[in-house]
């Protein structure tokens, strides 16, 4: 079965703190961990950026279940597409809490998710969806 990944951002129906952060990445961390997949996510203010990779089937499970996850609405899918390997391997999830420091690392990322980020903006620029998740590996816990 092909690899896959999937990038998604989404809205948080209100912003999580640390601990509902802290076991929303725990939950995540055991599921991928069953299912082989790996990625990252972003948090931060008030939006989720998520890059999903693994076996096609594991990719559309997860996916669904995000889809079904009350904590979060308008979900916009950016990317799916088969790749030849993995870009996150070693991570059963990356984590990351943007705040506006973070942001502003980051240049490209201010314009599209700066103080009046709409998700249309990014779901139109998927290159730059999986460039800003990349951007991210190494800070990634």
């Amino acid at each position: 079965m092909p690899l896959q990944h999937l990038i998604y951002v989404s809205t948080a129906r209100k912003e999580l703190s640390h601990a509902e952060q802290e076991a929303l990445l725990e939950s995540c961390v055991r599921h991928n961990l069953q299912n082989d997949i790996s990625g990252v996510l972003l948090y931060g203010p008030g939006n989720f950026i998520q890059v999903l990779e693994g076996e096609a089937d594991a990719v559309a499970e997860t996916y669904q279940r995000i889809l079904d996850d009350p904590r979060h609405y308008n979900l916009i899918e950016i990317l799916l597409e088969d790749i030849e390997r993995r870009s996150f391997a070693n991570w059963r999830m990356g984590f990351t809490r943007l705040d506006d420091a973070a942001i502003r690392k980051h240049p490209g990322f201010i314009d599209v998710y700066g103080p009046d980020f709409l998700p249309q903006r990014l779901a139109e620029r998927p290159t730059l969806a999986m460039n800003i998740l990349l951007s991210f590996r190494a800070n990634c816990r």
